[in-house]
């Protein structure tokens, strides 16, 4: 039996974001340890590397500096199948747009799209993943 906290992926290049969901997190009590990437590419290198444990979940900001969300759905769809089976995404963002809404619904790797900021209920949305 493993006791190890549950590993959750933030990718968004928003530092004040990750401190967000560390902090929410640590107040519902969840075993769960974050790892942060500040940029999809060092996301999709970690996972290209097969790390020793996968995460649990990959919360995926949209907009983001070089290597968007949309980019790294893109790079996510080369790595191993098994990997893509057994992780799921939630992608956040604070876009409303009717369009991005549309293509997450259109897009097969992503479980969920949450708006930011977080609150109860999608954090009751993100607990349903762990």
């Amino acid at each position: 039996m493993n006791n190890a906290p549950k590993r959750v992926y933030v990718i968004d290049d928003d530092e004040v974001f990750h401190f967000i969901v560390k902090k929410m997190f640590g107040l519902q009590g969840w075993d769960v340890a974050i790892t942060s990437f500040l940029c999809a590419e060092e996301a999709i290198e970690e996972l290209n590397g097969a790390p020793a444990e996968l995460p649990r979940l990959i919360l995926l900001d949209m907009n983001m500096q070089r290597m968007n969300g949309w980019d790294f759905i893109e790079a996510y769809r080369e790595l191993q199948p098994e990997l893509r089976e057994q992780v799921p995404i939630i992608m956040c963002s604070s876009s409303l747009n009717i369009a991005d809404m549309e293509k997450v619904r259109k897009t097969p790797e992503l479980n969920a799209y949450i708006t930011k900021p977080l609150d109860h209920s999608k954090l009751k949305l993100i607990e349903s993943y762990l």
